[in-house]
């Protein structure tokens, strides 16, 4: 099998009001993508019920007209360590595949975190982990957390400390694109079965978040970032970091003691992380408009 092989951890809510659409437009960007193929996706609790996110996928994967699996996983943080089928999958893919699979963390890290806790060999027999998540300077959830570390920062911690090259992807550098009008008008002036969904699911989200961020005048495509990591990894600068995550209270899934390593070899126990701090953000909305309107004609 050519191109790169990824599976996807995610708890996606397009369409669903006053949710988030990002998780349904990055499956739909790297499915696009002839480079990968998406092996799988597992669902966890976090931007709505799992078995909520788990219809959102599916719906997902039909309007793009794909053929991939989708499991259920953690329904709260109080899953963590406990075996359900989304851990089952990602343990056994891994396994059967090692240093093959590239895995998208896009959700809170329960599902992630309880296969690394159940086999230590599932983290170092991983390809790459790219993790949407954190908040170095984007205003308070820097403080208290950003969503996916917060509702889960145990889970964070054990993400962050595995024994795999990782990056991660935070809130800072996806705030660099900025999903605006002028983009959806792009979409609805196609009329591919994908750019159709998309004229229904993203008006109300975008219209949501022209007040919230009225200077941006549109939304951040957060997981969308991440997903063009794993595509394109060039539209990003790289930076090696330490960093430990706070893993419950308040201010569960803040980052705490962030270190740049500048190459100096770092103490034993301490795990470095790749944090991009640059997105070519012309190229990136390039690449993903181009995805977002191709695909199956009516």
């Amino acid at each position: 099998m050519t191109g790169k092989r990824v599976l996807i951890d995610a708890d996606p809510a397009t369409g669903i009001k006053f949710r988030d659409v990002d998780d349904g437009l990055a499956f739909l960007l790297l499915m696009a993508s002839p480079q990968i193929h998406v092996e799988g996706i597992t669902i966890n609790f976090g931007n709505v019920k799992a078995p909520v996110g788990f219809a959102v996928a599916k719906k997902v994967l039909d309007v793009a007209g794909m053929d991939v699996p989708v499991y259920m996983g953690a329904k709260s943080k109080n899953d963590l360590g406990k075996l359900n089928q989304s851990v089952e999958f990602l343990l056994e893919t891994v396994r059967k595949n090692p240093r093959e699979i590239s895995l998208l963390a896009i959700a809170p890290c329960t599902n992630v975190a309880t296969a690394m806790m159940l086999d230590r060999s599932f983290a170092p027999n991983l390809r790459e982990l790219v993790v949407m998540g954190g908040s170095i300077n984007f205003r308070q959830f820097s403080y208290f957390g950003e969503f996916n570390f917060h509702l889960d920062g145990k889970a964070a911690s054990v993400v962050i400390s595995a024994p795999v090259p990782k990056t991660l992807i935070t809130m800072d550098v996806c705030a660099h694109a900025v999903f605006r009008q002028e983009h959806l008008e792009m979409i609805q002036g196609h009329n591919s079965r994908v750019a159709r969904y998309l004229s229904e699911v993203i008006p109300h989200w975008l219209n949501i978040n022209k007040k919230i961020f009225f200077r941006k005048k549109g939304f951040f495509p957060w997981d969308v970032v991440a997903a063009a990591y794993i595509i394109d990894p060039s539209l990003f600068d790289e930076n090696s970091y330490t960093l430990k995550i706070q893993p419950e209270g308040m201010r569960a899934g803040c980052i705490q003691s962030l270190a740049k390593c500048d190459g100096i070899r770092m103490p034993d126990g301490h795990v470095t992380v790749n944090i991009p701090l640059r997105l070519e953000s012309e190229r990136f909305m390039e690449m993903f408009l181009k995805a977002m309107v191709q695909g199956n004609e009516p």
